[in-house]
């Protein structure tokens, strides 16, 4: 059995994404997808003092309405400078600031052309760290087609995948029934946020990945990542009840 799953480049993604990484035997970039204005795609938040700051990166306006992620430039550069100064200002005392920063700090600065590599690079950075070792994959190298649940199916058939796993967020639009009929079993992502020190009394969750990373360390955070999640059986799919026993349930 191969657990596939698959999501569209972000910006410094939340550690809900990482778990869903860590439930899964490949991962599956789908850059190819339409980009969305004022989505997760180019933004994302950071912890600054008591309050969650939102980094947005600009992009530019395209008359292409089904422009893809991985080919959405950048409006400017001036952005990068901001947002690094903001990751600094929010978590530059932070006992684990000086490990990582540098590395997210060159990936930034690279030239990059467009927003999906940038975003690639970064979250391939991220799984290093938190010891998230799986084959990784770009939707755009295997030709997938399709929209939504066919999609998915595309994608599960170029990886000769018999399991796929979804987010809570993929509900509305996944045909379970349909994928059944194909021969794939798929699986819901059960997810709950871990709380760690963030340096204050009180905790802020759906934080960047890096506020994990900057207070509690690439060891502990890939421990926590790899416990805050678990499989759940899809309504259509009786091969999944097996895979609640290859990676666990939530804990107590």
């Amino acid at each position: 059995m191969l657990i596939l799953s698959g999501h569209q480049p972000v910006y410094l993604p939340s550690i809900h994404l990482f778990s869903k990484i860590a439930l899964s035997d490949a991962f599956l970039f789908v850059g190819h997808c339409q980009y969305v204005r004022k989505s997760w795609h180019t933004r994302n938040q950071i912890r600054l003092a008591d309050k969650a700051l939102m980094l947005s990166v600009p992009v530019r306006k395209s008359n292409n309405l089904g422009q893809s992620i991985n080919a959405t430039q950048f409006s400017d550069n001036f952005w990068k400078r901001k947002h690094l100064s903001s990751i600094k200002q929010a978590y530059g005392k932070r006992p684990y600031f000086e490990t990582y920063f540098p590395a997210v700090e060159a990936l930034i600065n690279q030239p990059w052309e467009t927003l999906g590599p940038m975003s690639m690079a970064l979250i391939k950075y991220f799984m290093d760290c938190l010891g998230i070792n799986i084959p990784v994959y770009d939707s755009e190298d295997l030709g997938v087609e399709g929209h939504k649940t066919d999609m998915l199916i595309s994608m599960c058939e170029h990886m000769q995948a018999d399991q796929y796993l979804s987010n809570e967020g993929s509900r509305n639009y996944v045909q379970e029934e349909l994928m059944a009929k194909k021969g794939i079993a798929h699986c819901w992502q059960g997810f709950k946020h871990p709380v760690y020190n963030q340096g204050r009394d009180t905790f802020i969750e759906n934080m960047s990945v890096i506020d994990l990373l900057f207070n509690v360390g690439g060891e502990e955070a890939g421990r926590m990542v790899q416990e805050s999640g678990w499989i759940e059986p899809g309504a259509f799919n009786i091969q999944a009840v097996k895979l609640i026993d290859k990676k666990g349930g939530p804990s107590a």
